[in-house]
């Protein structure tokens, strides 16, 4: 009799042994995803992207395409790539920061941009950043850059400087107008640009220090 109950016993204490492994191994699989080795390093929502070309140390930030405005009939994106850690010869160089800042309009009628001149008002104060030169661009349907329905693409492109990126990374309030078109900018927009604007000047910081 006490040889059975020790044997019940043994079982008892296998069977909560592995159901309690089951439960641990479960709690692992869910816990698994998040941990960092599974993670991308990346902005908070996912629109900048940091790559550094390791032969180079060239390091490359780039905003995907942001929508400013959105309509039925018009629609304009922003998009901005600077490059950091290039070889400079001397010390004023070192020191430039240049985002190439492309704007992209699409609509299905022609847009007047009126002066064309691009404007921001940062915690406001204003920055004008002079004119944007738009291109029509003719080859749009052939290429399938036109979005359905769309049939003119136009594009133009301009410079942040490292004086219009600090403002920018302290920003809590943007407006901003091009030509005759004021879109009012979303919230979350604002904030991409301000995280933008710091992660630039931070990996303009480590290439400076690369290059020491």
């Amino acid at each position: 009799m006490k040889s059975l109950l020790v044997t019940g016993l043994l079982f008892c204490l296998a069977g909560s042994t592995l159901h309690g492994a089951g439960q641990a191994q479960s709690q692992v699989n869910k816990v698994a995803p998040q941990s960092p080795g599974n993670s991308k390093a990346s902005s908070p929502n996912d629109q900048i992207e940091v790559k550094t070309d390791r032969f180079s140390n060239v390091t490359k930030v780039t905003l995907k395409p942001q929508a400013i405005l959105d309509t039925p009939d018009h629609i304009i994106t922003i998009e901005i790539e600077t490059e950091l850690g290039e070889k400079k010869f001397n010390d004023f160089e070192k020191e430039l920061v240049e985002a190439y800042v492309n704007i992209e309009s699409q609509s299905k009628s022609p847009v007047d941009f009126g002066d064309q001149e691009l404007h921001f008002i940062i915690n406001g104060q204003p920055l004008n950043l002079g004119e944007t030169d738009f291109k029509v661009d003719a080859y749009a349907s052939r290429t399938g850059k036109l979005k359905p329905d769309f049939r003119i693409r136009e594009y133009g492109i301009q410079i942040f400087d490292r004086s219009a990126l600090e403002r920018f990374s302290k920003a809590n309030r943007i407006e901003m107008r091009l030509g005759s078109i004021e879109p009012k900018l979303s919230a979350q927009l604002i904030a991409t640009l301000r995280e933008y604007a710091v992660q630039v000047l931070a990996q303009h910081k480590i290439a400076r220090q690369r290059q020491q």
